[in-house]
């Protein structure tokens, strides 16, 4: 007797997604348009200053948004050694891990689950393999760098698990600014001997765009108080509505409207404020939260299908900076 109402709700839904349109474009929002704090101009210092005595880097970037979260600053800090892209997060995010092959043909890139101590050996083996043939006192010594909450600190504890079995030595958290100096070196590796230094988030010194600044939002890459949640929550509907919006089909029916969003999600999971009214500022911020931790599924941003969207970011980033060096000198007159 169950079985035909459940069947009717499923085919409702289903012809619901069908003939859904989803918004063309995101309404335009006063949003901030930087997160460049007086630490991240400090670690880019420090950076700077001791890049000589580093071997080796690890870039991390999320691999939900892998163009959102690559800062181009650190192209000129640490063009000259030895790099290995790692994406973090690998397991919450719906990016097919074979497009990263085609971003990165040289296949100096790794794709890490920080919950899993193995997915982590390939980077320890690059560090084994870089201390061949080198005599060094102090072994190879490696720097973690990247844009704040991408998963820096967890790299750092998962590298020190699997090459020590050791124990957590770096604060995470999920929200940005954990890190806010650069410690002293941690041992993940003996024989050879591999030290690591993990620094603090560095956001983009230069204005950010007002996608790029939603994306960083709701990934939790930014203060989260920086950008209205309910904001961001209207931000991540759009998004997925754009991906698939059955994504979100146990809370609502299709829907480009926020505010009706909220209504039924507030509905299921019980949200209220006094006097029995919807709480749509606590259901933002916990629907957001849900996400940022993969409770609702995986998901990814950018141009993550395109097998030439590494390309195009290069070359978009090298205009801008050309268009930045141009400006500078008109301004100092040379």
């Amino acid at each position: 007797m169950t079985v035909r109402p459940v069947m009717e709700a499923v085919t409702a839904t289903a012809s619901a997604v069908s003939s859904f349109v989803p918004r063309a474009l995101f309404p335009p929002h006063r949003l901030p348009r930087s997160y460049f704090l007086g630490h991240h101009a400090k670690t880019i210092r420090l950076m700077r200053e001791m890049v000589d005595q580093i071997d080796l880097v690890f870039e991390v970037r999320d691999a939900r948004a892998p163009f959102t979260t690559r800062n181009a600053v650190f192209e000129s800090i640490v063009a000259s050694k030895s790099r290995i892209i790692v994406y973090t997060k690998a397991d919450i995010s719906a990016i097919d891990p074979k497009i990263f092959e085609k971003w990165h043909p040289d296949g100096k890139y790794c794709i890490v689950d920080n919950g899993r101590p193995e997915s982590v050996r390939r980077l320890l083996a690059v560090a084994k393999e870089h201390a061949k043939g080198r005599e060094s006192f102090y072994g190879v010594k490696a720097l973690i760098m990247g844009m704040p909450n991408v998963g820096k600190s967890s790299l750092l504890n998962t590298l020190r698990y699997a090459g020590m079995h050791g124990g957590k030595v770096a604060r995470t958290g999920a929200l940005a600014g954990i890190t806010r100096a650069i410690p002293t070196f941690v041992k993940v590796l003996t024989n050879p001997d591999v030290l690591v230094y993990d620094t603090p988030g560095v956001s983009l010194p230069s204005a950010i765009g007002a996608n790029d600044m939603l994306v960083l939002s709701a990934l939790g890459c930014t203060n989260p108080a920086l950008v209205d949640h309910i904001i961001q929550a209207d931000f991540l509907l759009y998004h997925l509505n754009k991906l698939d919006p059955s994504l979100y089909a146990k809370y609502s029916p299709p829907t480009n409207d926020v505010e009706e969003f909220l209504a039924a999600y507030c509905n299921r999971m019980g949200k209220r404020i006094k006097g029995g009214y919807p709480d749509f500022s606590g259901a933002s911020a916990q629907w957001l939260d849900r996400w940022r931790r993969g409770l609702e599924g995986k998901i990814a941003f950018d141009d993550f299908r395109n097998p030439d969207a590494c390309k195009i970011w290069e070359y978009e980033q090298s205009k801008k900076m050309e268009m930045q060096r141009k400006t500078m000198q008109k301004f100092r007159g040379t």
